[in-house]
């Protein structure tokens, strides 16, 4: 079985790099060398049963981003969208719903007891269209529910033990693919899912699924209160 050491040097032989050193922190970027399509990744993770669902993820976020060239000849550092499509918001407010119930039932299981306080009972769900106001920089000036959803759940997978080596070695390339840490653990969920098998407990639904459906259409959360969700959907042109 390899180690995390073992899969930092796999992925270094997969993108032609040096091992400079065999910390996690060298694979940064790492995701972003394989675009527009990602097919170069093939193999990857061919020694685990899980490789296939981790290659799902990953072509469903190439074929959505595809080529990281901007419009002026630039190249975009991180994953983005350019063009969302449009989103009913009913949808998009279920699917907000079902991330956040989600998210609750993930936390009561690993034992984070205030996360999941704090989405019980379920904030509403506000939908709005255009740019997102930013969230508050100061703690002081956050509300609970949003500090809980920034610095607890942003960590709820790494309270499913024991972690997998792969996923461990991964991380930070997964983070960095747009320094959004709902997308990184929705693209690493099969990691744990696969790591709970051994739990007597009914398996939880993926909380992290309707957050990536949100995200492909370009839909920002916001959180000013203690009971709601604003949801920004991109303002549609004709």
């Amino acid at each position: 079985m390899l180690t995390t050491e073992d899969m930092i040097e796999k992925c270094h032989r997969f993108c032609n790099s040096e091992v400079v050193e065999l910390n996690t922190d060298s694979l940064i970027g790492f995701f972003q060398v394989f675009r527009p399509d990602g097919l170069a990744l093939a193999g990857l993770f061919d020694h685990l049963d899980i490789g296939d669902q981790l290659h799902q993820r990953l072509d469903r976020l190439y074929a959505a981003c595809g080529d990281d060239r901007r419009p002026d000849g630039r190249r975009d550092a991180y994953f983005v969208i350019r063009r969302p499509s449009a989103i009913d918001p009913d949808k998009a407010s279920d699917l907000a719903s079902g991330w956040l119930e989600r998210l609750s039932v993930l936390a009561k299981r690993v034992g984070d007891d205030d996360l999941a306080a704090s989405l019980n009972p379920a904030p509403k769900i506000r939908v709005l269209e255009g740019l997102p106001p930013k969230h508050p920089k100061a703690d002081e000036e956050k509300s609970r529910l949003l500090r809980c959803l920034q610095d607890q759940a942003s960590v709820l997978l790494d309270r499913i033990q024991p972690t997998p080596a792969a996923a461990a070695a991964l991380r930070s390339a997964y983070y960095f693919v747009a320094c959004d840490p709902m997308l990184r653990d929705y693209l690493m969920w099969p990691f744990y899912a696969a790591a709970r098998e051994d739990d007597d407990a009914e398996p939880v639904a993926d909380p992290f699924e309707p957050y990536f459906q949100l995200w492909l259409h370009g839909v920002k959360y916001r959180i000013f209160g203690e009971d709601q969700v604003d949801l920004y959907l991109p303002r549609q042109t004709a």
